[in-house]
């Protein structure tokens, strides 16, 4: 297999490629679709999840044979008999992380590829098409940002989270969601949708309108390959008691509790924070 450095500078034309596709056809996608799922973020697809994970598919077994893969619409792939089943390296997509957003016409949406090497994650890719932006993180390289023309890392700056703003996203944990809103700016991701927020997932830790994310059972697939981006970007991810977790050295397509904070002192106070009775 290729560097991995190679393999992340391969997808980044494709990543432009496939947003443009998403953004052309968002306005004209058939009503709202549903799959199973316990709220109405997990049951959101359209075709655009299933296209731009066949896109993918394709390009993967064109350029990387060798490696694996598996996307979040993995149940519709007509495409997983012809990946290696215990290849080493292996990507990992959600091809509109956000379909829900992208659904509603609106702009929080983006594509989120991963790459893992015997099952330590090694890089995560994520592009947001509507404002043409990369941020990303490489294993011992650090995180990244860059435009819709960048071709390389060099092209790129670094990439780091802001601090300060005292907002909290929550999702899928009440308990703790109660004791944070005692002292910070709490809202549940689901129950408190609002569409004037034009909230922007955990890439707003890296705008400075976001402090903090905490979930009692996030998908690696997304919210975990995020927090890999703010680990690398100066934020710290752990479990909700502030134990270290496995995700990064042994991620796969399951769920977690999760703790990010936009800086290590932020995590601190988020931390005490759900621990007080």
């Amino acid at each position: 297999m290729p560097a991995i450095t190679d393999m992340v500078e391969a997808y980044l034309p494709v990543l432009v490629t496939a947003g443009d596709y998403a953004r052309h056809i968002q306005s004209r996608i058939a009503g709202p679709a549903r799959k199973a799922g316990q709220n109405p973020w997990v049951q959101a697809i359209t075709d655009a999840d299933q296209s731009v994970q066949t896109f993918f598919e394709v390009t993967t077994l064109a350029r990387f044979p060798a490696a694996g893969f598996f996307g979040e619409e993995q149940e519709l792939s007509r495409h997983t008999g012809y990946f290696p089943p215990d290849a080493a390296t292996k990507v990992w997509l959600d091809p509109i992380d956000g379909t829900y957003l992208y659904q509603q016409q609106r702009s929080g949406w983006q594509i989120i590829l991963s790459i893992t090497r015997d099952a330590r994650l090694m890089a995560v890719i994520c592009y947001l098409p509507m404002s043409g932006r990369f941020n990303l993180a490489v294993r011992g390289c650090g995180a990244f940002t860059g435009g819709r023309d960048c071709r390389t890392l060099n092209d790129m700056q670094p990439l780091a989270t802001r601090a300060g703003s005292g907002v909290c996203v929550v999702y899928q944990a009440p308990a703790e969601l109660a004791k944070l809103r005692r002292s910070w700016n709490a809202f549940d991701i689901v129950a408190d949708d609002d569409p004037q927020r034009d909230f922007e997932n955990l890439n707003d830790l890296f705008s400075g309108r976001l402090d903090g994310f905490v979930s009692q059972s996030c998908d690696l697939l997304d919210w975990g390959a995020l927090g890999y981006i703010v680990a690398n970007a100066g934020g710290m991810v752990s479990g909700l008691d502030g134990k270290p977790l496995d995700i990064f050295e042994n991620f796969s397509a399951r769920s977690s509790p999760i703790l990010v904070g936009s800086s290590p002192a932020v995590h601190e106070r988020l931390l005490a924070t759900i621990k007080k009775a």
